[in-house]
């Protein structure tokens, strides 16, 4: 009798390929959470700038339109809207980042007072890097300093419950994401101020590790105009400050119409760009669009002031209010021009007299460039972020290495007030 000959059966992948977003909603049962996921915020704007903070333009969904829109090709955004019982709780913004961290860190800049084993250890590093491309998942904005990726209504669970939501939350979409464009080897959470931070990191398998800190200047509510500032200085500084200004009279400022924009897009670019060679960790850099496309969307909630030369735009700077405190954001300058012009120094100068006469409270100048900006009243608030590698062994072996990665200013803290 003849045999059939025996076929072998064709096992179906358990992570099968997609190249797109294989997944829109699925359940966390431990919590009685249902869960919608979306690649475009405009499948849930409404949705998510309900569970937003009101009056913060960087957390609302005609931002991160612009993101969407801006965003490098090894960049893209997820949204995430967490429900219960048919109402929604909370929202997470997730980064899909393709890392090279060999065109990301800079270590030519944290080079000045360190050891010779020190920047023989960098060299080291540098070459490791050089020959690693990693697919992160980022719980935040790579392209902001601070806390913009979880937001849970108040009084939904404690701090510590939320990172075990979102924990788990991570753990499905690596299951589910694992053959797609958004798959990744590790989470990092960012960015998180001491009070913010997590007590026992080490419970959820984190690994905790500081990063340059936010440079805050608290706006005194005795400061009714900039000389008021001014007169609040130690002489030295006061005196430093003055010749800055000095070396401004000329330069025409100019507050800029979204036409304004789109005509010197390229030019801000350009000056943007140069900025961002100099300082030293750069995860995401949008592309050429980018400032035209967030006036485009944020409209008056943005402010934008260039700096003209002869008529040559040679600088500016960028703010939004965000409820009491002034956020700066981009920046960009000629540096060839800096010295004799101190266009960076009266940068900060001009945020300063923005603030005061928006009445902000406090003035966020964010990280980079420490030094400078703390000769001008701000004040260093530590930061702290997370990460985790998807293998346990992995994430066990890179706790001591992992932080001699992440680069750290040599700097000195002035105190300029009286």
């Amino acid at each position: 009798m003849q045999t059939e000959p025996k076929v072998k059966k064709r096992k179906t992948p358990w992570c099968p390929r997609s190249s797109e977003l294989p997944i829109e909603s699925f359940r966390l049962d431990k919590w009685d959470l249902d869960v919608t996921i979306k690649k475009d915020i405009a499948d849930l704007e409404d949705q998510w700038d309900r569970l937003m903070p009101k009056g913060e333009s960087f957390a609302q969904g005609k931002y991160l339109k612009t993101l969407e829109n801006t965003n490098p090709d090894n960049l893209k955004n997820l949204y995430v809207i967490l429900h219960r019982d048919g109402s929604d709780i909370g929202a997470v913004l997730i980064q899909s980042l393709v890392l090279r961290p060999a065109d990301s860190f800079d270590y030519e800049n944290y080079k000045k007072a360190r050891s010779f084993l020190s920047r023989l250890w960098q060299k080291i590093s540098q070459f490791v890097m050089s020959l690693i491309t990693f697919r992160m998942m980022t719980i935040g904005n790579l392209y902001l300093t601070g806390q913009y990726g979880i937001h849970f209504v108040e009084g939904q669970y404690d701090k510590e419950t939320q990172f075990d939501i979102i924990s788990d939350l991570t753990k499905v979409l690596k299951k589910e994401l694992c053959n797609t464009p958004y798959r990744f080897s590790g989470v990092l959470y960012k960015d998180f101020f001491k009070d913010q931070a997590l007590s026992k990191p080490e419970r959820l398998g984190f690994l905790p590790f500081d990063i340059d800190p936010n440079m805050i200047l608290k706006v005194r509510p005795s400061w009714m105009s900039f000389d008021d500032y001014l007169l609040d200085m130690k002489s030295k500084y006061r005196v430093r400050l003055k010749n800055a200004l000095k070396k401004f009279k000329g330069i025409e400022r100019r507050t800029l119409s979204l036409q304004d924009v789109d005509s010197y897009s390229d030019r801000m670019y350009q000056l943007y760009c140069s900025i961002l060679e100099g300082s030293g960790f750069v995860l995401a850099q949008g592309k050429d669009n980018y400032f035209s496309e967030l006036k485009k969307q944020l409209g008056d909630e943005l402010q934008i002031v260039g700096y003209y030369q002869e008529g040559e735009l040679i600088g500016f700077y960028t703010w939004v209010m965000e409820g009491d405190k002034m956020d700066s954001h981009f920046i960009g300058f000629d540096k060839s021009l800096n010295n004799k012009y101190q266009i960076y120094l009266n940068i900060l100068l001009d945020l300063v007299r923005d603030a005061i006469g928006q009445r902000a409270e406090s003035l966020y100048y964010f990280r980079t460039a420490l030094e400078i900006k703390s000769s001008v009243g701000a004040e260093p608030f530590e930061m702290t972020c997370y990460f985790k590698h998807n293998n346990a062994i992995i994430n066990r072996v890179i706790r001591s290495p992992f932080k001699s990665f992440v680069p750290q200013q040599s700097w000195k803290q002035r105190h300029p007030f009286k």
